[in-house]
């Protein structure tokens, strides 16, 4: 059912807006409840005082919760949906109204069972029969004061069946509660599956699968949104491409998985150099490319001695102590381009220039 949202329902909070939607559900009972107990005042079972005091509580009780709901302050309670709240309330309006009617206790009763089923949408099967025992309680002690103060009105074969009926909800409100509790369950392991799945494709779509920098797509479509961020901003951009010496030689000496450690650890001593707002991404086997937004030509070259020696300097596992990686950088800055190729192009045929790539 769809509950009109015009000024009832938060709109900035789904989890929110659908407490408030359940609550107003259970409102919903309630007034069919109120207009139904006037049925009973038109038949002589329930004065019309009687009825207009148990519709103020009904409805005061109501508004205090909504407003809780509405207000957002209920976030601060264990259970943000206030379920157990509300049951206990509708515990204390079924004993109230058992007590005030003078017979057709079984008509309004359906009512309250409708009512206590919402608890199963949220209580776990503990709760649930707990809320099932006070309900018991709350029913049998209405009757039994029914019984001491008019006893004309009390009918003890009918009422011990109500009892009884009210009884079996108990263990069947415990088996759905229960039953419930396990899809929600289910429900919360298959969305945190499905948003692990979800980071797994973001994950093979922008990163590189071996070194866990972005890949050569992303690092480009990163390169492309920063030039244009730059034109529109005349701001400056570079670029450095890092290209790795004699690598096919490091694979044929000491193997491929060694050569793959060292493409990890690169990469990862690039990252460590790199400020957060810069771009990182391998560009090729032993090629990488850095975005450097907001970075002139003359800093970048800074940035890029800084990598070389953070390169140089580092010392790979399983590799012999005095192994030393070797490379190359080309630095660019935008000048005119308005595409991505012309400045990483720049960019590279300074490393071809290098004399150390000769």
């Amino acid at each position: 059912m769809n509950v009109p949202s015009v000024g009832l329902l938060p709109d900035n909070d789904p989890r929110q807006s659908l407490r408030v939607r359940r609550f107003l559900l259970a409102a919903l009972v309630y007034l069919i409840l109120i207009g139904l107990m006037g049925l009973y005042v038109r038949q002589g079972l329930l004065s019309g005082r009687e009825w207009a005091v148990a519709s103020v509580v009904i409805a005061l009780v109501n508004l205090v919760i909504y407003a809780v709901l509405r207000s957002g302050r209920n976030e601060s309670f264990n259970d943000p949906s206030l379920t157990g709240v509300q049951m206990f309330f509708v515990c204390l309006v079924m004993g109230l109204t058992m007590f005030l009617l003078d017979g057709g206790r079984g008509g309004l009763l359906l009512l309250f069972l409708v009512l206590l089923m919402f608890g199963v949408l949220r209580l776990n099967p503990r709760q649930f029969t707990a809320l099932g025992g006070f309900a018991l309680f709350c029913y049998a002690v209405a009757l039994a004061g029914v019984w001491q103060q008019r006893p004309e009105a009390f009918n003890a074969q009918v009422e011990l069946l109500h009892l009884a009926a009210l009884g079996t909800l108990v263990p069947c409100g415990g088996f759905f509660a229960s039953y419930v509790s396990g899809l929600r369950k289910s429900l919360r392991e298959r969305q945190i599956d499905l948003q692990r799945a979800h980071e797994q494709v973001h994950e093979l779509k922008v990163l590189d699968p071996l070194t866990g920098v972005s890949n050569r797509s992303a690092v480009i479509g990163f390169l492309t949104q920063e030039i244009e961020r730059s034109q529109r901003l005349s701001q400056p951009l570079s670029v450095i491409f890092v290209d790795l010496l004699h690598f096919k030689q490091v694979n044929r000496e000491h193997g491929h998985p060694a050569g793959d450690e060292i493409l990890r650890h690169v990469a990862e001593h690039l990252r460590r150099c790199v400020r957060d707002v810069d771009g990182l991404g391998r560009y090729s086997g032993e090629e990488f490319l850095v975005v450097l937004p907001d970075t002139a030509e003359a800093e970048a070259r800074g940035v890029a001695a800084k990598l070389r020696e953070c390169v140089e300097r580092s010392r790979f596992p399983g590799l012999p102590a005095l192994f030393s990686l070797k490379c190359v950088f080309g630095v660019a800055e935008r000048g005119d381009e308005h595409s991505v190729w012309p400045l990483i192009e720049r960019a590279r045929a300074e490393v071809e220039s290098d004399p150390g790539k000769r």
